[in-house]
């Protein structure tokens, strides 16, 4: 047993992992997470000691809010979740991926970003997810249904 006093420092920590609306997420729950997300989810691969990852995290906390509701925001700590990692072929970080949910089990990955992005990035990333451009078999449909 410790017998040292938790520091001011870690409790805020805590607090602000309670609080926070990017989740860490589990090899060991994250079927469940994906089977209980009502629109897309994003998934942030990080690690203590990467760099960059330092970065990203902060800026998908600051969009977290204006995409509540639609978007489910999630981290990995790939050094506990490897396996995770594998699963998604995820071989550098920060990785964040964007992944819509099948009815079924599982998930599809939409859209992806390798190494830091900047706010706008992840945003654009986000904003193309939700509101994706039809394919070609709708433009092509659409050519002929407007006649």
């Amino acid at each position: 047993m410790n017998d040292q006093p938790i520091s001011e420092e870690e409790i805020l920590e805590e607090t602000e992992e309670l609080d926070s609306l990017v989740k860490p997420i589990t090899e060991g729950d994250f079927d469940d997470m994906l089977s209980s997300a009502k629109g897309l989810v994003l998934v942030d691969f990080w690690a203590d000691w990467c760099g960059p990852c330092s970065c990203v995290g902060p800026a998908l906390e600051e969009l977290a809010p204006e995409y509540e509701g639609q978007v489910d925001f999630y981290k990995v700590d790939i050094d506990q979740n490897r396996r995770l990692m594998q699963a998604f072929a995820v071989r550098s970080v920060p990785t964040v991926l964007l992944m819509k949910p099948r009815e079924h089990g599982g998930a599809d990955v939409v859209a992806q970003n390798v190494g830091s992005s900047s706010l706008e990035g992840y945003r654009d990333m986000l904003e193309r997810g939700l509101n994706p451009p039809p394919s070609m078999m709708q433009r092509i449909k659409g050519l002929f249904a407007s006649k």
